[in-house]
């Protein structure tokens, strides 16, 4: 045991530092350049929408895109200055369709609504796209990419694709979407106007609620006394959230938005947690597009707490009066500028993606500024006439972000040395109902404090951490601290994260984003029927009876007598439990499997449920229809998933999860021979590109080889093999998924492709045995599991 520890921390220590991983191609892939065609069959449809502008009424056209065609899409002209200021006789509109405004139903690629801006304001056609990939690294924020339109078979020019804020959105961020939404538009920053909800029907947009939510949220942040306010608040509203979009607002110069002209920002009621959360939308004026100066524009010098005493600007001013608020505030200011913001970041984003668009802008003689330009307010500023006919100055994004930088960084108060954290995580990896939890980090010697924050429903709670060795922390004083959360039910999901400060109250999160998609544990259900295997990405495994790829779920029976599933219902919002009802009389074979089909068309079988999942990540449960309510039988909660590869669990029915590369939707993961690969992400680097594969025969005396792929050139690399799978935490590096009990941990060199090959013969009396294998390279691991 000592000496397999050794061989691991010698192999990790060689870390490399990767990219995220990619997401996979969607409407919003940011590397897609897709063509719209809209086809409108009435001669007068431009005069039409120019009529419409101000009821917002939609006129229908035919669109196509990808050779898909999609009948009588509700299309009209969108935007507020984007719209009035444009030059004179410009075409250069913004757009917004519908796609079930006539067809209920009809989608693109899973959406039903788009919006496509026209660049105004920003030659570069850059600077909404950035805005928005920088505040999704933070917080609730729309996707955005670029597409080509074309009207009645002319080309309109590159158009920027943003993400509509609808309840689609909102269900790729929270637990559910049925949250209230609101936008706040001139004079809607949060300010007490009394209780009655006329009074601010007329700064608000109600895209969904009745306002009420909204008052109660303004009233507990005006009204309450501050010595109340650091307990109340949280309760109505993510500060943390808010804070982060504060933060991001300001580095980039956002300032038409809440931190500036009070408007132009989104709320969305959590009903997981019943609480506000503040997120962008419209931010093409960022970085200079309106000019520098005033409230709208800013310049290089603008402070960090640019109106954070504004008394019409409450969600910034209020907080700013708790010390731990503010030094949360500095902290999340300081992740945005250390991760994001410097121009050789910045550089990277625009030369790629211009370098992608920029035949499309070239070629498209519609756009609001030259083709020159385009390139040329990358660096320098120029001075296009405004739509008065007087001249402006759109600063250069290079000599912006420079100035910006440097004066930010120059500030003393974010440059003082704070606290890191590192090694987060939670034991047992898979608790119980029987389980306590300890949550331990390993913490720099500078903490004056160390506090975990953690949730079940509601605002996050705070316990003090300890380096004690009684909190899970392992030895006094060896800089883990640790803390304990007592047992919990089955069915319990946990958020958490944790903060270090020091003597000056300087703060630091990890993970460094906070309460912005925390790390989590689910207590694990103890019932003799589990959901077993889910694939949110099918796009090229097993088909449904109709030969569609569609998402599955499998439920696993780990008893010997058949289960009967009748009042059983399956959700994927563990807030609404009985979304879609198990047919009466459907059964799990004893020991057997039942796969669902996610698909949202209950038409094409019984066992169709009437929901999707997401390949971003949500969440599955399994209820049971009691006479007191509905009682949680099993839940999971999954992240990001790969393509056609199932997360299940290994062995069938046991607490352990582990990503599958070769899914089965209504059997055993393990055949009678053979092997099911699993792989398992870490906190950093690419698991797409390390595999560990098994090849070759399964009977004794046959040559197999395990096979390493996709590591790093010339780098070494282990594999390391036992007879037990395991989920042992190694911060902060991720689990081992192999027992080290008698495990077996071989060296190989990998080739200039980053690949190796163990090959073996098989020996005798392995037959009916699980050998579990991993692949380990700095901080990449790959698993697999073979039945011979």
């Amino acid at each position: 045991m000592a000496a397999m520890r050794t061989t691991s921390l010698a192999v990790f220590s060689l870390a490399l530092t990767l990219a995220a991983p990619t997401k996979g191609q969607d409407l919003y892939d940011p590397d897609t350049v897709r063509d719209i065609y809209l086809t409108f069959s009435q001669p007068n449809y431009w005069q039409t929408m120019l009529n419409n502008y101000s009821s917002k009424t939609n006129i229908p056209a035919d669109m196509v895109v990808d050779g898909q065609t999609f009948k009588d899409v509700g299309v009209r002209f969108r935007g507020n200055t984007s719209y009035r200021r444009l030059p004179a006789g410009s075409l250069k509109r913004s757009f917004n369709l519908e796609l079930d405004d006539n067809i209920p139903g009809q989608e693109l690629y899973g959406y039903n609504h788009l919006n496509l801006n026209n660049g105004y304001s920003d030659p570069t056609f850059m600077r909404e796209f950035m805005m928005y990939m920088v505040c999704r690294r933070y917080m609730c924020a729309p996707k955005a990419n670029f597409v080509r339109v074309h009207l009645n078979g002319e080309y309109w020019g590159i158009y920027i694709n943003v993400q509509q804020p609808n309840k689609d959105m909102m269900g790729e961020w929270f637990a559910t979407n049925g949250g209230n939404r609101y936008r706040g538009t001139r004079n809607g920053n949060l300010t007490w106007l009394g209780s009655n909800v006329s009074n601010y029907t007329s700064a608000y947009e109600f895209k969904q609620g009745n306002g009420v939510d909204l008052v109660n949220m303004i009233n507990v942040l005006n009204n309450t006394p501050t010595a109340q306010l650091r307990s109340e608040l949280p309760k109505v509203l993510s500060v943390d959230q808010e804070l982060w979009y504060i933060a991001c607002n300001n580095i980039l110069l956002q300032l038409d938005s809440y931190i500036g002209t009070g408007k132009d920002h989104s709320l969305y009621h959590d009903e997981e947690h019943d609480t506000f959360h503040m997120f962008p939308f419209d931010v093409n004026e960022m970085l200079g597009a309106q000019g520098l100066g005033g409230s709208g524009g800013g310049n290089a010098n603008t402070s960090p707490w640019f109106n954070s005493t504004n008394s019409s600007r409450p969600a910034f001013s209020k907080p700013m009066l708790i010390p731990e608020w503010r030094a949360r505030y500095i902290s999340h200011y300081r992740e945005v500028l250390d991760e994001s913001f410097s121009w050789p970041l910045i550089e990277q984003i625009i030369t790629k993606y211009q370098a992608l668009i920029s035949a499309s802008v070239a070629a498209d003689n519609k756009k609001l500024f030259t083709t020159a330009q385009f390139t040329q307010n990358v660096t320098q500023n120029i001075n296009p006439p405004s739509s008065s006919g007087s001249t402006r100055t759109i600063s250069g994004i290079k000599p912006l972000v420079e100035a910006r930088h440097a004066y930010l960084t120059g500030l003393s108060e974010l440059s003082t040395v704070r606290p890191t954290l590192s090694e987060l995580t939670h034991t047992p990896t898979n608790p119980q109902p029987t389980d306590d939890v300890y949550v331990t980090a390993r913490i720099s010697s500078n903490a004056a404090s160390v506090t975990l924050h953690h949730r079940i429903r509601g605002p996050f709670g705070e316990t003090p951490m300890f380096d004690n060795g009684l909190n899970g922390d392992g030895q006094a004083g060896d800089g883990v601290y640790g803390a304990k959360i007592s047992a919990l039910p089955g069915g319990t999901l946990v958020d958490y994260y944790v903060a270090a400060a020091n003597a000056a109250g300087d703060v630091r999160y990890e993970p460094k984003t906070a309460e912005f998609q925390p790390p989590s544990f689910f207590v694990s259900s103890t019932n003799v029927v589990v959901i077993n295997e889910i694939l949110a990405d099918n796009d090229s495994g097993d088909v449904d009876e109709n030969g569609e790829y569609e998402d599955w779920v499998e439920v696993h029976n780990t008893s010997p007598v058949a289960y009967d599933l009748s009042g059983h219902y399956l959700t994927d919002n563990l807030l609404e439990s009985t979304k879609w009802q198990f047919p009466a009389g459907t059964t799990v074979p004893a020991n057997g499997f039942l796969r669902v089909w996610c698909d949202e068309e209950t038409t094409q079988g019984p066992l169709h449920a009437n929901f999707k999942l997401s390949k971003d990540g949500e969440q599955v449960g399994l209820f049971q229809s009691e006479a007191n309510g509905n009682s949680l039988i099993d839940a999971i909660v999954f992240g990001e998933q790969k393509g056609d590869r199932s997360y299940g669990r290994i062995p069938d029915g046991t607490a352990l999860w582990f990503y599958v590369y070769t899914p089965t939707g209504s059997a055993p993961l393990f055949t009678a021979s053979g092997g099911a690969v699993r792989y398992d992400p870490r906190r950093t680097g690419n698991p797409n590109n390390f595999d560990l594969r098994f090849s070759g025969g399964v009977q004794a005396g046959a040559i197999a080889s395990m096979d390493l792929t996709g590591g790093p050139a010339l780098g070494p690399a282990f594999v390391l093999i036992g007879v037990g799978p395991s989920n042992l935490p190694v911060p902060p590096f991720g689990p081992l998924s192999v027992n080290p009990v008698g495990a077996v941990a071989i060296g190989l060199s990998l080739n200039a492709n980053g690949d190796a090959s163990l090959q073996f013969g098989v020996p005798p009396g392995l037959s009916g045995l699980t050998i579990y294998g991993q692949g380990l390279s700095a901080e990449l691991s790959n698993s697999l599991a073979v039945r011979f």
